[in-house]
């Protein structure tokens, strides 16, 4: 007699508490209400990395300056600012794609753009490293002055 049990039914998924933390994380950021809670999720030696624009942020003062909630300037034109699509999180790193919401930056509005995120997480469950890949509309990036996220490489 042969028995055929799936495997899947002989594992079972490991409790993985970083997937409520970005789940969290992402929450919080959608609302753009508490920066300070916010940047409560990141380690004071965090990196953000934006590979299309150019820009390398490091550790939590530089990241406040870099995001920026409380600049007038900025309005959503929706409730929430992101859309997540499905988010893997796999011990202490996550890939999230989704899109930002149309938004007003002073006088000009701005459409939705296409976002895939890479976080990764410490022991402590505080990011230590984004990288993030945006669509910006052609007006947001001047590809002849912006900087060139390839002078990473080593």
């Amino acid at each position: 007699m042969i028995l055929n049990i799936p495997l899947s039914s002989c594992q079972t998924e490991e409790p993985n508490p970083n997937k409520e933390i970005v789940a969290e994380f992402f929450k919080v950021f959608n609302k753009r209400q508490d920066l300070e809670r916010f940047l409560d999720f990141y380690d004071d030696t965090a990196v953000l990395e934006d590979i299309i624009n150019g820009d390398r942020i490091e550790g939590k003062q530089a990241l406040r300056d870099f995001f920026d909630w409380s600049n007038p300037d900025f309005k959503l034109l929706q409730e929430n600012s992101l859309v997540i699509k499905e988010p893997i999180v796999n011990n202490h790193k996550a890939v999230v794609s989704g899109h930002f919401t149309p938004f007003k930056w002073g006088d000009t509005e701005f459409e939705a753009m296409h976002f895939t995120t890479l976080l990764t997480l410490n022991e402590s469950g505080k990011i230590i490293k984004q990288v993030d890949w945006i669509n910006y509309p052609s007006n947001l990036v001047n590809y002849d002055t912006r900087k060139n996220s390839n002078a990473w490489l080593k």
